[in-house]
């Protein structure tokens, strides 16, 4: 299976020889690479392109396919057929050049060879942004769930908060009954109060696309960094400390974990 990678030059080792069953001697030199995702993956060089490569600088590499191994995780090889480029001038490379120098410098990074798969869906399925688009995810009949790493770049004030259903296990909205009681349809009652939920719209990016995502309560509060009870407080009495704290949430990245589902309304 042959794969295009593009990532940023973490480390480098040094060459090393081989010598091949049929005595012949080989280079070889492995580096691992880190994108936005902030993963690593190990990848291999042969024979001239691991003498002459030289990571100095953490250049941008990107190789045109590349061998996938699977071999005790996931591992890169960059065969005789590949193609290895340094510093390519692509948007792509000018991205990750901009993103590294200033965030990626400072991440440790997680080995995908680490990442052991586990059955369930766990955390496994990683994708960039553009990966959902070309891969059709979520048009088929169930759901997808997919993991990326992605920057906030936007948060819809509008709408982000709605008058719940003040009983425990209940979070539909209620009816303003305009006498001081709060009708839910659900529970079929009326109650004196309600509880705020949030229901966030969020324009995450990574390097290559950005993507809107609706964010529910716990994963809203964590964004915003204030629960939706003192988000509904704010809304009602201090318009530009509302205001603030979107400002302040905004540029922070994310691992984000998603379901993805094409539906048609109407």
């Amino acid at each position: 299976m042959a794969d295009n990678v593009i990532g940023v030059c973490k480390s480098v080792d040094e060459v090393t020889r081989l010598t091949t069953k049929n005595n012949r001697e080989v280079s070889k030199r492995t580096l691992n690479l880190i994108d936005m995702s902030g993963k690593l993956v190990t990848v291999t060089l042969w024979g001239e392109d691991a003498e002459q490569f030289d990571g100095a600088g953490q250049p941008i590499v990107a190789i045109k396919a590349a061998k996938l191994s699977d071999f005790g995780g996931r591992s890169l090889s960059a065969s005789f057929s590949s193609t290895l480029m340094i510093n390519p001038d692509i948007p792509e490379a000018h991205q990750l050049r901009a993103w590294f120098d200033r965030d990626g410098h400072a991440m440790e990074g997680q080995l995908l060879t680490d990442i052991k798969s586990t059955s369930g869906g766990g955390n496994t399925n990683w994708k960039t942004l553009s990966d959902v688009k070309n891969e059709h995810l979520g048009h088929g009949e169930k759901a997808d769930y997919y993991t990326c790493m992605a920057t906030i770049v936007y948060l819809r004030k509008e709408n982000c908060l709605y008058q719940a259903c003040p009983s425990q296990e209940c979070n539909k909205k209620v009816v303003d009954q305009q006498n001081g009681m709060f009708r839910c349809e659900k529970c079929d009652k009326e109650f004196p109060s309600f509880k705020y939920r949030l229901i966030l719209s969020a324009n995450v990016a990574d390097y290559g696309d950005n993507q809107w995502v609706t964010c529910f309560q716990e994963s809203a509060e964590a964004i915003l960094g204030q629960n939706a009870a003192y988000m509904g407080q704010l809304k009602d009495s201090n318009e530009a400390a509302f205001d603030e704290v979107f400002q302040q949430a905004n540029f922070k990245t994310y691992v984000f974990r998603s379901r993805v589902k094409l539906e048609t309304y109407n």
